[in-house]
């Protein structure tokens, strides 16, 4: 009866402990400056990168559940931009009309990592605050915050 009230409350511990929900959110780096957020913001097209958070619609973020389960979302901005990748390690990211999924996995302290569906590869900020696929490596830089908007 202990073992079976045991496992229940750890069954009960782990789905609270995911408790991301869809809804709009900012997205920072705990790899950057609190003030710098993920955005469709470039005039030229270029590859989503992260700036100072100024209130840009290409800087809030809808994260729509995919319809797999809890953690596997759709990410576009308020601009109508998904997150594109493509599937090759090191693609830089652009907003584009192809939804792509993402799984979400919590690092803790409201951190998460995105996981590419189609590719294996997590997000990762590179060295110009710009957004790209890469192997796992445990590094801040494949962590996100999300705040809600």
């Amino acid at each position: 009866m202990k073992a079976t009230f045991a496992l229940g409350a750890l069954a009960a511990l782990s789905q609270s402990a995911f408790s991301l929900r869809e809804g709009t959110y900012m997205i920072g780096s705990p790899a950057l400056d609190p003030s710098l957020v993920l955005g469709e913001t470039r005039t030229d097209g270029g590859p989503l990168e992260f700036a100072p958070r100024n209130g840009h619609p290409g800087q809030t973020w809808f994260l729509q559940l995919s319809g797999s389960s809890n953690r596997d979302f759709f990410v576009n901005n308020t601009l109508g931009g998904y997150i594109n990748c493509g599937t090759e390690e090191g693609s830089l990211c652009f907003a584009g009309e192809e939804p792509q999924i993402y799984t979400l996995e919590s690092a803790g302290d409201n951190k998460y990592e995105f996981v590419s569906q189609g590719s294996s590869y997590f997000l990762r900020v590179n060295e110009q605050r710009v957004l790209q696929l890469a192997a796992w490596d445990q590094s801040p830089n494949e962590q996100f915050t999300l705040t809600s908007s």
